[in-house]
């Protein structure tokens, strides 16, 4: 972005600098509905009118985008209040949700529903091989 700032900002001083030599002579600007009159060098009434253009622009597009730049902070603000709640819910799923056990902890045996230790798989009478190889 810089470069192309620069490749634009030389030519155009170039330009002011080369129109500024060729037009050194004084004029006389009349200001009619006032009764002045200004002697400058021509350059300096065309740049001073151009510089005085750009600063108003430079207004105008400010005010004409104050209120895109007004939704732009709301939206701001809205987008930090959701993550604030994001946040907060993430932290109250945390807290609800049960906590697992450790891996050194000791790990409980296959219980039926009556409370007593479940049975072996049968073995179907094969033998040599795995209760699912019988299938």
């Amino acid at each position: 972005m810089k470069r192309l700032s620069w490749i634009l900002t030389l030519p155009l001083m170039a330009v002011a600098v080369v129109f500024a030599i060729a037009n050194r002579e004084v004029v006389v600007l009349d200001l009619w509905p006032l009764a002045m009159t200004i002697q400058a060098p021509l350059f300096v009434l065309v740049l001073g009118a151009a510089v005085v253009g750009l600063f108003a622009g430079a207004v105008v597009a400010w005010f004409s985008g104050g209120p895109t730049r007004r939704r732009a902070r709301e939206a701001r603000r809205r987008a930090a209040e959701l993550e604030r709640e994001i946040a907060y819910l993430r932290g109250a799923a945390e807290a609800e949700r049960p906590k697992e056990q450790s891996i050194d902890a000791p790990r409980s045996s296959a219980v039926t529903i009556a409370g007593l230790p479940a049975a072996p798989p049968p073995n179907h009478g094969v033998t040599g091989g795995s209760p699912r190889s019988s299938f």
